[in-house]
């Protein structure tokens, strides 16, 4: 995975990261995404979320998901997640499955 770059602002409340299409920001429990109307996000769904943000469309295995992800217990946890994001998302498509290899934001 590719590490956090210099133009990554955050902290546990707050999280803010350039990507090519504009910028994400995240407070609290609710995501800025470009060109979207904010977005609240249940726990889980934004852990999973903030690590994809603070990843800047690089590719995350599962087993690195997990890994940051203690909470979340198990794959079968960790797909519901993703699910669960994808589904309170604009556009499912921002979180993309790279097959054999894991799960990066589209942004």
């Amino acid at each position: 995975m590719a590490e956090p770059a210099d133009d990554v602002l955050g902290d546990d409340h707050y999280l803010c990261v350039c990507m090519p299409h504009g910028t994400v920001e995240i407070i609290g429990s609710v995501v800025h995404l470009p060109g979207a109307e904010p977005v609240r996000l249940a726990p889980g769904p934004m852990s999973v979320m903030r690590a994809l943000v603070k990843a800047r469309g690089a590719v995350i295995s599962r087993e690195h998901l997990l890994w940051v992800l203690p909470q979340c217990g198990s794959v079968h946890g960790l797909e519901m997640w993703i699910s669960r994001l994808r589904q309170s998302l604009p556009n499912p498509d921002t979180v993309q499955t790279v097959v054999k290899r894991g799960y990066r934001l589209a942004l």
